[in-house]
């Protein structure tokens, strides 16, 4: 498996659709990251988001994620800004010890543009057109909630475009239910490759939300560096303090 291709596949938290407005909100929840490697906690989440119910929905505006290791010191930062199209947020992800940086911005007409400097210093840019379906990091809960349907209650996959940002590139995914009983979440939804990329991204991720569908549980390759090379592969369990009081 090719970590630089894949360290940016995990993310995935949090949502919206846009239409009509209330009043603006706060919410925040926390996530513990077990490794899978050897079972211990290996660093800790926490979130902060704001947004609004438009017609029934949550829609995130901006989201704030501080990343501690056991010890409570800060290991990396990372922030999201949801524009019109919320299933593509702009993010910057920065790590604290390695010194590696992503940074997404998806304008609203143009290309997206993608700025990433690894942990041994190299830096490459991109600006890949994004499809009527492409992904971009937490989006992917904005992409569950909108095919809740289809994917809950018809039990069908859904195929999204998920931007790899190492890569420069969007990528066919296949979203669908899926089992997992270490998963707490009463839903659980499995993400794999379509086609040849498999090749270089072995390992699906999996997903699970609860009846208000919040993201309960993430299990595989995380955003956050284990080393320089490689990423952490974890279960993360999420602990909501308060809830939007919308989908």
């Amino acid at each position: 498996m090719n970590n630089a291709g894949n360290r940016f596949l995990a993310g995935l938290l949090l949502t919206g659709v846009t239409i009509t407005a209330s009043a603006e909100k706060e919410i925040r929840f926390s996530g513990t990251a077990e490794s899978l490697d050897s079972g211990k906690t290996v660093y800790t989440e926490h979130h902060r988001q704001t947004g609004e119910c438009l017609d029934g929905f949550w829609a995130p505006r901006k989201h704030e994620v501080t990343y501690r290791n056991p010890d409570g010191d800060i290991i990396a930062r990372k922030t999201l800004a949801y524009g019109d199209t919320p299933s593509r947020p702009s993010f910057t992800l920065e790590d604290q010890r390695f010194g590696e940086r992503m940074q997404v911005r998806n304008p609203e007409n143009g290309r997206v543009r993608i700025r990433y400097r690894a942990s041994n210093g190299d830096e490459s840019s991109y600006r890949p057109r994004a499809p009527d379906n492409g992904v971009i990091d937490a989006g992917f809960e904005v992409m569950v909630r909108q095919n809740w349907e289809t994917l809950v209650e018809d039990g069908e996959s859904v195929r999204i475009q998920f931007l790899v940002p190492t890569r420069g590139k969007f990528y066919a995914f296949d979203a669908e239910p899926a089992e997992m009983p270490t998963l707490e979440g009463e839903h659980v939804f499995r993400i794999s490759v379509a086609g040849w990329v498999s090749s270089w991204f072995v390992d699906p991720l999996h997903l699970a939300f609860n009846d208000q569908r919040q993201l309960t549980d993430f299990h595989g390759l995380t955003n956050i560096l284990r080393n320089p090379d490689d990423n952490y592969r974890a279960h993360i369990r999420y602990d909501h303090e308060s809830a939007p009081g919308c989908r």
